[in-house]
């Protein structure tokens, strides 16, 4: 089964003189139980290419499939609800509440999400 499908995506940001262009008409499958990376150096938009496949941010032109659903499909919402229970991030910079431990800032969204406090201290330790 397909993990991510990305058809034909495109991403622009208007620079300070110009439009640049991070990519254009990106392709490509994952399949599921794949490991895969995002390398390159400084700026060629990999931080682009994971908001976009995560539903963070939206493409100029193309689609994202995760596991066979359209993230074109789903309001801000859905995709926030999309994100909190089927795709995990790690940010470069992490923005983790300081008077939490790193357990209690995994566990947070899923209290948000009306899980139960017990199930919430389980899931960390996935």
């Amino acid at each position: 089964m397909l993990a991510i499908k990305a058809e034909s995506l495109s991403k622009t940001y208007m620079g300070e003189a110009a439009p640049v262009t991070v990519f254009q008409n990106l392709d490509f499958d994952l399949e599921e139980s794949v490991f895969a990376g995002v390398r390159g150096p400084s700026g060629v938009g990999k931080s682009t290419l994971l908001h976009l496949l995560g539903g963070i941010d939206r493409p100029d032109a193309g689609r994202v499939e995760i596991f066979g659903v359209s993230l074109d499909d789903l309001s801000a919402k859905e995709r926030a609800r999309f994100r909190n229970e089927r795709i995990g991030f790690d940010f470069q910079f992490h923005h983790l509440l300081p008077e939490f431990t790193a357990e209690e800032n995994v566990a947070f969204p899923h209290r948000i999400a009306g899980v139960s406090a017990r199930e919430a201290r389980r899931r960390p330790a996935e």
